[in-house]
């Protein structure tokens, strides 16, 4: 009997993939995406889910369309493909990846969190404050510097859309133009740091919101703030809204 037992086992071929269930594991007929190195490895799809990678029976996967996947009977998961399967009679549902979320447009708020004027020798909280700009009639020229600290550093990887800043003027005895450019804070004045952005000062102008979408990129390095740099004479308040950078970003 032993012997008969031993030429049917010596008779089985050895390359074929088990029948369907034979093993009690669970098996499905899944859509075969792609083959990967020839067949060593597929990407397949079970139920119309996302593509999954798992090894293959070495057999000819050229053409196959659909094929049998063993399961892991704890998970669920896919982990061998076992050789290639007929077409169903119901068609295997198609993975449509989801399309990306649209990115959401985000706000924030930058204040100052220091505000003075260099006078060519050093820094002063010159008149009632805030930042000036400009030759003074003695002589001087000024150049002011709001810096934020680390705020716009903590809004992480940013792609800003829309910026601006908004400017409360002192009075002044005629219009002037404020240039404001990036820069950081040294102990010899600011230090510029990129383009100037020209912003009209009408007379006696209570509020003036200036668009620096063209200062957009240098605004989320780390210890940038914004300087006035202009050669007209004139001074822009701190404190409420004055300097404040208003940003328009998504995430990235």
């Amino acid at each position: 009997m032993s012997a008969r037992v031993m030429d049917l086992i010596s008779t089985a071929p050895d390359d074929l993939p088990p029948r369907y269930g034979s093993d009690r594991s669970p098996t499905v007929i899944a859509r075969v995406v792609r083959l990967v190195e020839g067949g060593r490895t597929l990407v397949v799809s079970l139920y119309g889910g996302p593509p999954v990678q798992v090894s293959a029976t070495s057999v000819d996967w050229t053409g196959a369309e659909t094929a049998h996947v063993l399961l892991d009977p704890d998970t669920g998961r896919p982990v061998h493909a076992l050789g290639p399967a007929p077409t169903p009679e119901q068609q295997l549902p198609e993975w449509t990846p989801t399309p990306p979320a649209a990115p959401t447009q985000r706000e924030a708020v930058l204040t100052p969190e220091w505000v003075g004027t260099w006078d060519g020798t050093s820094w002063s909280r010159r008149g009632e404050g805030g930042a000036w700009q400009g030759r003074t009639p003695a002589g001087q020229t000024l150049r002011g510097l709001a810096t934020f600290g680390r705020q716009a550093e903590a809004l992480g990887p940013i792609t800003i859309t829309a910026v601006t800043i908004t400017l409360r003027p002192h009075p002044s005895a005629a219009p002037w133009s404020a240039q404001i450019a990036p820069a950081t804070y040294t102990d010899a004045g600011p230090a510029l740091a990129g383009a100037t952005v020209s912003a009209p000062i009408p007379l006696a102008a209570g509020r003036v919101d200036v668009n620096i979408a063209r200062l957009a990129g240098t605004l989320t390095a780390p210890g940038v703030g914004l300087a006035l740099v202009g050669q007209a004479y004139g001074g822009i308040r701190a404190g409420g809204d004055s300097l404040s950078v208003r940003l328009t970003y998504t995430t990235k």
